[in-house]
């Protein structure tokens, strides 16, 4: 999944695109990119399963609000789509999607340059975790890859909860924790999450927390910061004994040593993908506390 951006102040909801007109007999050139919104969330849902994707409606909730989500519609439906998240100085770019029968007709190329036209304008810097379709087009703009991750999916072996986690009650406290760790403002992904958590956990021992989403057939687990890996094992043991069943970590390649004791607990690694970065050589979440993404959509 690609991943998104830093604003510090709202963008424009008017921008178009310099320099694309309309072609005479094109109906794919004639239609508008606009706003989406959270009622939007069945059908963002629909395009990204549209292509194996297995996003459900609790991650377009956050999305719609702590992101600036864009599309294309044609005869009532989606079917083009992409989300600017807004990390204040910096952003993320995420969920970029266009449906299968309406690929290479350059509606990608429209929503990502609309995305660029924001960042350009607010001097900010973008980062998105890219597919092996998505680099190509990514790398024709400018985004150079800044990082790797891997994605480590299964059961964790008989899990039980640290004396170390705890239950984080307070969002804030996951707000200033996240803001320390990442160095840029996530304020509003991170409280949209935490809204839509199944578990949310910090450390007694030191500075570290970590939210885990409900997938359907399995739970994200995600962000995952702390001051050690060991840190960061008591808080994956901590959800995997509150969640049970399968879960999904996706893990910077730097991490070596918590991936693997993630694969000798039972995780297996199911690919990579690579972080990309525009206008910076790297983002500023991808943090040496980083222990797992938020997801590969928010970096």
């Amino acid at each position: 999944m690609p991943g998104g951006l830093c604003r510090s102040a709202r963008p424009s909801r008017s921008f178009r695109p310099a320099g694309r007109r309309r072609q005479p007999g094109s109906s794919m050139s004639a239609l508008s990119l606009e706003d989406l919104h959270e009622a939007d969330a069945p059908q963002n849902v629909a395009l990204s399963r549209s292509v194996g994707w297995k996003d459900v409606e609790s991650e377009w909730r956050v999305l719609h609000r702590a992101a600036h989500v864009r599309g294309v519609r044609h005869e009532g439906h989606v079917i083009a789509q992409g989300a600017l998240g807004d990390y204040g100085s910096c952003a993320s770019l995420a969920k970029m999607v266009v449906a299968k029968h309406h690929q290479g007709q350059g509606l990608g190329g429209r929503l990502l340059d609309a995305f660029l036209e924001e960042a350009r304008a607010r001097r900010i810097a973008v980062g998105l975790c890219a597919t092996e379709q998505g680099r190509p087009l990514y790398a024709s703009r400018g985004f150079q890859a800044s990082g790797e991750i891997a994605v480590l999916f299964g059961a964790v072996s008989g899990p039980s909860a640290p004396a170390s986690v705890v239950t984080l009650l307070d969002a804030e406290r996951a707000v200033e924790l996240d803001a320390r760790f990442s160095g840029c403002d996530r304020s509003r992904m991170v409280r949209a999450r935490a809204a839509e958590a199944s578990t949310r956990l910090e450390l007694t021992t030191e500075a570290g927390f970590a939210l885990a989403t409900d997938q359907g057939d399995h739970t994200l687990v995600g962000p995952i910061l702390a001051e050690s890996e060991a840190g960061a094992r008591a808080l994956l043991l901590g959800v995997a004994a509150a969640v049970g069943g399968k879960l999904r970590v996706d893990v910077p390649l730097p991490q070596a040593g918590f991936r693997s004791w993630l694969a000798e607990r039972g995780l297996s690694d199911m690919g990579h993908r690579v972080e990309m970065a525009h206008s910076a050589p790297r983002m500023p979440w991808q943090a040496p506390e980083r222990f797992a993404l938020a997801s590969q959509a928010w970096g």
